[in-house]
């Protein structure tokens, strides 16, 4: 593929890219990448000097790697992003987006041609009493209280008492939406594995029917059943009593010795300021382009963004919002014969080295937003689901740092 020539007025010439995660860094090496992209200035600013990747975590709380082994240093990745201008640890205020400007935390505004917006989300647990005393399951900073509670439970299930590890998940759409299902079949694995799982209930619930595609439902329901899982569709939390015991809509509850939560998550502040976002919290795309309807130049991609396909959410972690990025950039560049895949893999550890792919295509949804329909491949990886989620994960640390990168390399399961 290589970019159409364009007038030197219709070429974008300032690119800034708020957020150094899966979406906005596949969206600055697919510039970083492009021929002759000298005429395309490209910034990426991020509140934050690290990468990581959600996928990794559960192997920190589990007690297979050191917590500090999930992030990796994103002053190291210039050598793969050559051109492309990196503001790390910069808090972003405010954004005039009819001025076409980004006014950083010191005050200081950088005026932009497109601006991609990529700051991932926030859990915001303010519409559930009692739910910020439970644990975020997506916060980075929850790890060591994971650890902790894990072995919690196991100290006293080991003293004869009986346990209960609730996942909750509070709202959708929320981000990777494998990861409660995953976090259960871990805890499961560790705890069985210390001896005691007859004295410990694992439940997940949810507030709809079925968060993950369809397909993937029947291979669940199995695991769900040999591992002793109970999940709890449709069970809309309302209330926590101090942190433990979770109220649901239809009168049921769940006293529990630790939760897990699934904070309902939005855009952060400063994009919900805009009013670009939609009741739920995320700013509504097309998913065609992923551009900002009435805002020139904006784009919003990854798990900030908003898109339904048949009523479902679209899912936007990790490698969809990597594809998310290479497309903007695309578009930005207005590359021509350029062939957009929307096909992702999530893998879902079980524990004992297996795992769950689930691997949604939306490709037809993006180049037919009308009739396109998306498509789910299932498979039971029962020996090498590890090994296959292993290798993503260094996938994309060889993408970001390159080869001299490190990879990611967890002990083996005690």
């Amino acid at each position: 593929a290589h970019r159409l020539p364009l007038p030197y007025n219709a070429m974008p010439k300032n690119v800034i890219i708020i957020g150094a995660g899966f979406g906005g860094l596949g969206c600055a090496k697919t510039f970083a990448d492009a021929k002759d992209s000298s005429a395309i200035a490209v910034t990426v600013i991020d509140a934050k000097s690290w990468f990581t990747i959600g996928g990794t975590w559960q192997y920190a709380w589990a007690g297979r790697v050191d917590t500090s082994s999930t992030t990796w240093d994103l002053s190291k990745c210039g050598a793969q992003f050559p051109g492309v201008s990196m503001l790390l640890d910069t808090d972003v205020a405010s954004l005039d987006l009819e001025g076409k400007k980004v006014v950083l935390g010191d005050g200081t505004a950088l005026e932009y041609d497109h601006l991609v917006l990529s700051p991932g989300v926030v859990g915001d647990p303010s519409s559930v009493p009692g739910m910020d005393a439970t644990l975020d399951m997506y916060s980075h900073d929850s790890i060591e209280r994971q650890r902790a509670d894990v072995q919690d439970i196991i100290a006293d299930a080991r003293a004869g008492e009986t346990q209960t590890l609730l996942v909750a998940i509070g709202a959708v759409p929320y981000k990777c939406p494998v990861a409660p299902f995953e976090a259960a079949f871990i805890a499961d694995d560790v705890i069985r594995r210390a001896g005691v799982r007859d004295q410990v209930d694992i439940v997940v619930t949810a507030p709809v029917a079925w968060p993950l595609p369809d397909p993937a439902k029947e291979v669940f329901s199995r695991l769900f059943e040999e591992k002793n899982v109970r999940f709890l569709p449709e069970k809309t939390v309302v209330s926590i009593e101090g942190g433990v015991k979770a109220e649901f809509a239809d009168g049921d509850c769940i006293a529990a010795s630790k939760i897990w939560s699934v904070y309902p998550q939005r855009a952060p502040d400063f994009v919900k300021a805009t009013g670009a976002c939609n009741p739920r919290g995320f700013v509504p795309v097309n998913i065609a382009t992923n551009g900002v309807e009435g805002s020139d130049g904006v784009y919003c991609i990854g798990d900030c963004c908003g898109i339904a396909v048949g009523g479902k959410p679209h899912p936007k972690a990790g490698e969809f919002a990597w594809q998310m990025g290479e497309m903007v950039a695309h578009e930005i560049m207005r590359t021509e014969g350029y062939e957009h895949s929307r096909l992702g893999a999530c893998i879902a550890e079980c524990g004992a080295g297996a795992g769950v792919l689930v691997a949604p295509d939306y490709t037809q949804c993006v180049k037919d937003p009308e009739g396109g329909k998306p498509s789910c491949a299932i498979q039971d990886r029962k020996t090498d689901g590890e090994a296959a989620k292993l290798d993503w994960v260094n996938k994309y640390i060889r993408n970001i740092f390159g080869e001299g990168g490190r990879r990611f390399e967890p002990a083996a399961a005690a």
